[in-house]
């Protein structure tokens, strides 16, 4: 029996995937992974990217074109400039995963997913900290709360993470709109959400490294916040 083509296999059903096809297809290249980045941070338009990359809009528009096509990306707006008609664009689309997708995925790739996810929140507070804008506002929120679960506690933990992390995006969803409607004053965050497993010895450390005594471990797993 003759076997499928490579190209029937692709088009088939029968191969597993962790990730959307058409998102698969519009992060494959560098400029509209960056864009579709930039737009799930906020409004914009390809002059705006444009001018932070030092590029010129007609090297690259047809990227945008791409991600409108494959629906990662919708027009919320147009004005009138430099005689011609500039359209601002937001996000539709991210990586997300259901618990359920996310447990689907080979251990070697959630370790990799994590670590670039860890990277970025890291990356994104060494610029807050150099700028000067981590503690600028007096609102923001920065905890650190390890703790010990049993089994139950640790599966209602994540799932609030879950919830919480849906409520976030409806935020952004909302002040979205209402930033393209009045055009409000824009406040560009970064909101980590991390929940994991420790090791037990871990909890008996301090922030610094310092051991802490087994009655302190109940002081120390209490949230850490600034301006709640």
């Amino acid at each position: 029996m003759q076997g499928k083509s490579m190209r029937e296999l692709c088009e088939s059903d029968e191969l597993k995937t962790f990730f959307d096809r058409r998102l698969i297809e519009a992060l494959g290249h560098p400029v509209r992974e960056h864009i579709l980045a930039v737009l799930n941070e906020r409004i914009a338009s390809a002059s705006e990217i444009g001018e932070e990359l030092g590029a010129d809009v007609s090297s690259f528009y047809h990227h945008v074109e791409e991600l409108e096509k494959f629906g990662c990306i919708e027009r919320v707006k147009s004005e009138q400039r430099r005689g011609g008609r500039e359209h601002f664009f937001r996000a539709k689309r991210t990586v997300f995963f259901s618990d359920e997708d996310w447990r689907q995925i080979p251990a070697t790739m959630r370790a990799d997913l994590a670590t670039r996810i860890i990277q970025a929140i890291i990356d994104d507070v060494t610029v807050a900290l150099r700028s000067g804008t981590l503690t600028r506002r007096g609102d923001e929120h920065v905890s650190w709360t390890p703790a010990d679960f049993d089994e139950a506690g640790w599966v209602e933990a994540t799932e609030l993470m879950t919830q919480t992390l849906g409520r976030l995006t409806a935020i952004q969803e909302e002040s979205a709109d209402r930033l393209a409607a009045d055009g409000g004053e824009r406040v560009s965050g970064t909101v980590g959400i991390l929940a994991f497993e420790t090791p037990s010895f871990v909890h008996s450390e301090g922030p610094n490294g310092q051991e802490c005594a087994p009655e302190q471990t109940s002081h120390q797993a209490s949230a850490r916040s600034v301006g709640q």
